[in-house]
């Protein structure tokens, strides 16, 4: 009888050197290719990132009636910047940021390879690259808010904390859902950025004057962050052995989702996903009995469309806070008041129409409701139709000029659109093409992508001769 010999564990390294050598038989791409394409992404990096700071200077400096004032542009300037650390903070909790390929998440995370040694390349990389992007970030806040010899210092001090927010998010993925704490920065982040608006929209009505916000010192800021960025790297580093299937799966399912509604160009690729994890969020809820208010099957879709909003807290707070930045366009560009008035009314209305998605998604949802699919259709754009009402007085002082009739329209091509959009078919590749001087052009795909923000372009349209 033969006895087998056991295999010795391959260290972290060579894993890694077999696991590439595996995915280039797959994918023919030299190095040239890759160094060309980073070539292209840091000169539109370089070009259009300077001219949007050039733009974006030359319009917090510039006194014009059609502006805000100086002040009120830069606090609006820094709510913006909580508010997008706050993102940015969830999308990493979201994404990983330490995420695993299928073929990784079975032929690496289920073995005895030493899990730290085979992720902490892949996690300093990571995080030398937010440093390097939130430096540039700082530098350019510095350009528009500063004129001091700090700037340096100021852009160092962003790239540490660019790398204490990596790091920390990585001790979040460790801890997974175990804690409350890992959610907490996006939150308060995010409440910042809104309290932040709220404060500068309501001086702005009550006739109030604020102070231009200062940045803290250069020194200071790389002071803090040092201290912040070691203490969180340290911890990263003691959570990497603690990264299981499940941390590093969740966040690789999101990713692949996310680069296959790219490349097809089908967001509900993309939402779909999104509205999975939603729900398993939610976990548990109380189960309530619908009451028969009139005869049919209307008022129990209208009692369930109305829980599905109110278990869904995130999109009832995304619909408020896109009234608060309607306001704050108001207050920093009024001239553009009107048009972004339009646009952000569809956004608000499609955060409330995830009912009728789901239905139109869902076939086999259609047939269990039963009865006409038109009417079961439209009963479930009663929410978002009386949201979007709510909401357009809600943010009607600042919508800049009013003509009855037209905002009669525009709020019709504004629900018209949200349906059309939650109602959108799957996505078909194929369909007539138009030869172009700059290649063929896919009109059936663009046809298809513009369902929905067609009837919104009808609604701008409208604006504009309404107030002409």
């Amino acid at each position: 009888m033969s006895v087998g010999v056991a295999a010795a564990v391959p260290s972290a390294g060579a894993w890694r050197a077999r696991v590439r050598r595996g995915r280039r038989t797959h994918h023919e791409r030299s190095l040239g290719d890759a160094l060309t394409d980073l070539y292209m992404l840091l000169w539109m990096a370089v070009v259009y990132g300077g001219a949007l700071v050039a733009s974006i200077h030359r319009h917090l400096q510039e006194p014009s009636r059609f502006l805000g004032a100086t002040a009120e542009r830069y606090w609006i300037g820094v709510a913006v910047l909580l508010a997008a650390a706050g993102l940015a903070w969830r999308g990493l909790r979201a994404v990983g940021p330490l995420l695993a390929t299928a073929a990784e998440q079975a032929w690496g995370v289920s073995t005895p390879i030493d899990r730290r040694a085979w992720l902490l390349p892949r996690f300093t990389w990571i995080a030398l690259a937010s440093g390097l992007a939130t430096a540039l970030l700082a530098f350019a806040v510095a350009v528009l808010g500063l004129h001091s010899p700090t700037l340096g210092w100021v852009a160092l001090g962003g790239g540490v904390w660019g790398v204490t927010g990596v790091a920390a998010s990585v001790v979040a993925q460790g801890v997974g859902e175990r804690r409350g704490w890992p959610r907490l920065p996006g939150a308060v982040l995010l409440g910042l950025g809104g309290l932040t608006a709220a404060v500068v929209v309501t001086s702005h009505y009550t006739g109030g004057e604020l102070p231009r916000p200062m940045l803290p010192p250069g020194r200071a800021l790389l002071g803090v962050g040092i201290v912040a960025a070691v203490a969180s790297v340290v911890l990263a580093f003691r959570a990497l052995p603690q990264l299981d299937l499940v941390s590093l799966g969740s966040g690789a399912q999101l990713a692949a989702a996310a680069a296959t509604a790219t490349i097809g160009m089908d967001p509900s690729v993309l939402s779909g996903v999104l509205e999975v994890r939603r729900w398993r969020r939610v976990g548990k809820v109380r189960s309530r009995p619908f009451r028969s208010i009139f005869p049919g099957r209307i008022s129990v879709l209208l009692q369930a469309e109305l829980r599905r909003q109110v278990r869904r807290p995130g999109a009832l707070g995304a619909w408020a806070a896109l009234g608060l930045v309607q306001y704050a366009v108001a207050i920093v560009a009024p001239a553009a008041a009107g048009v972004v008035h339009v646009v952000i009314a569809y956004l608000a209305t499609n955060r409330l129409t995830g009912g009728l998605r789901t239905l139109s998604r869902s076939p086999g949802l259609r047939r269990a409701l039963g009865g006409d699919e038109s009417r079961v259709r439209l009963t479930h754009l009663v929410v978002p139709t009386l949201g979007l009402a709510a909401w357009w007085v809600m943010t009607w002082p600042a919508a800049g000029a009013h003509v009855p009739f037209a905002d009669l329209l525009m709020t019709l091509c504004v629900v018209a659109a949200a349906y059309r959009a939650a109602t959108k078919p799957p996505m078909s590749y194929g369909g007539a093409v138009m030869e172009t001087p700059l290649g063929l052009f896919p009109i059936e795909l663009v046809v298809q992508l513009a369902r929905g923000p067609d009837l919104l372009a009808v609604a701008i349209l409208i604006h504009a001769v309404a107030i002409h």
